[in-house]
């Protein structure tokens, strides 16, 4: 046994070092392609797009059914049900993708979206199908304690989009061809994935009604908090299709892709913080409180700088899509910028309220921001299209009202203990040091942003370091992470 300990560790370090490599690899990829996308489409079918892929999102919650968060654990207790699990997911899955597809094609026409706008959806539902296969063989394999497969597939989603998406629109091809040149990437990476389930020894499938209605109600819990965090931009999409140019969708869809890119260092914090903090709930609250309160004051560091170079260099990212075509979406990302800074709070608040058992208040909380959004959006969208010709800000105020909301509830619902006076004084310095920030930006205001943000950055970690925002104890704990994983290297 003593030998089988440091064999396992090395086996997790390496998956974990293939899969994050992965996911840094491909966030270039998938820029490039979007911001293709963004260019060749123009904004009005870029929107489109973006409602069809918000939909089927959506709907395909209910073709997967927390089953991403059953696979797994129940593979990894008992790999002889491999077969019968993946068998009785993927029959589930087809049933109800066809159904979800017919909900909505149906819903789409009700809302009087038009014929070019259902080939687009039909295309983005086949992509969907061939992607929800994909992930239920990788969630069966990781079962097995292997991420090296979801690694080359999340690598080869990209390479092979990018290879067939980018000469599609060189040569002209507009939305339905880009859609059908998706599903094609998606399509050769659920067959590849399907011939690494088969390799493993997987074989014999078969569907188990039994099997069914226990991964139903296990399903149940990842469903509804996953449900409650993808409704809202379901509303905002097709309020704001319904209550502005379609063009406005397009630039909000540019804006959440920049932003989505943004929020990737948190959401990396918060993924490894997750199972640690489930264990400490249990085992020691003491640590517990002050790994939280870490991760608060880390994610504090973080956001200030990422959301004041959101705001202040905005139009370095628009660039990327094309300022011609998306130049109104400076204003969503200027709003967008306060958000970021909420979500970089709430992100390691609401990890630790999941950690502590209280998943069901958190999706309440979430149930309550699209209700924010059914409410502020018909408000603000009208009245600031007529404004400003860009509905889409509306969506932007209420996304910000919404953060407020799960900031405030999230300082309320973290265990006791968590919150004290060594987070607020973290967040201080980091807002005074922004300040610096947004001054020697201002300052160079006049010559090249790729040169002035770099400039803007280092005045923000030098004024971090005069506040004492950055201790001595702090970087070598740092200096030690990176040593710690060198030698294990």
């Amino acid at each position: 046994m003593s030998s089988e300990a440091p064999r396992k560790q090395g086996l997790v370090l390496r998956n974990t070092l293939v899969l994050v490599g992965a996911q840094v690899a491909g966030v270039p990829l998938s820029i490039v392609v979007s911001a293709m996308t963004g260019r060749y489409l123009g904004a009005e079918e870029f929107g489109y797009a973006s409602i069809a892929w918000t939909l089927a999102g959506f709907g395909f919650l209910l073709v997967e059914w927390g089953q991403g968060g059953v696979l797994p654990a129940r593979v990894a207790r008992d790999r002889g049900q491999a077969a019968e699990l993946l068998g009785t997911a993927l029959g589930w899955r087809l049933g109800v993708a066809l159904v979800v597809y017919g909900i909505l094609a149906a819903g789409s026409a009700a809302l009087g979206y038009e014929p070019r706008f259902q080939a687009a959806l039909g295309l983005v539902v086949l992509q969907s199908f061939f992607a929800t296969v994909s992930l239920a063989c990788q969630d069966v394999i990781r079962g097995f304690e292997r991420t090296d497969v979801t690694a080359y597939a999340q690598m080869g989603q990209q390479l092979v989009v990018a290879v067939l998406v980018i000469p599609t629109l060189l040569f002209g091809g507009r939305l339905i061809g880009m859609l059908a040149a998706q599903a094609i990437a998606s399509g050769a990476v659920a067959l590849f994935v399907w011939r690494a389930i088969r390799r493993i020894g997987v074989r014999g499938l078969a569907f188990s009604k039994p099997t069914a209605r226990t991964m139903f109600f296990e399903g149940y819990g990842f469903f509804i908090f996953g449900a409650a965090m993808a409704l809202q931009p379901n509303v905002d999409a097709i309020l704001l299709s319904k209550l502005a140019p379609i063009e406005t969708v397009g630039y909000q869809a540019a804006a959440r892709k920049l932003i989505g890119v943004l929020v990737l260092p948190a959401a990396a914090l918060t993924t490894a913080l997750y199972p640690t903090l489930s264990r400490l709930y249990s085992e020691d609250l003491a640590a517990f409180r002050e790994t939280t309160r870490n991760a608060l004051r880390g994610t504090a560091i973080l956001a200030v700088p990422v959301a004041l170079g959101c705001a202040l260099f905005r139009e370095v990212g628009i660039s990327i899509f094309s300022r011609h075509a998306f130049g109104p979406a400076q204003g969503n990302l200027l709003i967008l910028s306060a958000f970021l800074l909420l979500v970089y709070l709430s992100m390691p608040l609401g990890t630790a309220i999941l950690a502590a058992g209280k998943q069901r208040a958190w999706a309440f909380v979430q149930f309550g921001c699209v209700i924010v959004s059914v409410v502020v959006d018909p408000l603000l969208i009208p009245v600031l299209q007529a404004r400003y010709g860009n509905g889409g800000l509306g969506v932007c105020v209420a996304a910000v009202i919404s953060e407020v909301l799960m900031v405030g509830a999230g300082m309320l619902l973290v265990p006791s203990g968590v919150l004290d006076r060594s987070v607020a004084l973290s967040l201080l310095r980091a807002a005074l040091a922004g300040v610096a920030m947004a001054g020697v930006a201002r300052l160079l205001g006049g010559i090249t942003p790729y040169v002035a943000a770099p400039l803007a950055g280092l005045a923000y970690v030098a004024a971090l370091w005069a506040v004492g925002g950055l201790s001595g104890s702090q970087l070598a704990l740092f200096r030690a992470a990176i040593s710690r994983r060198r030698s294990r290297a």
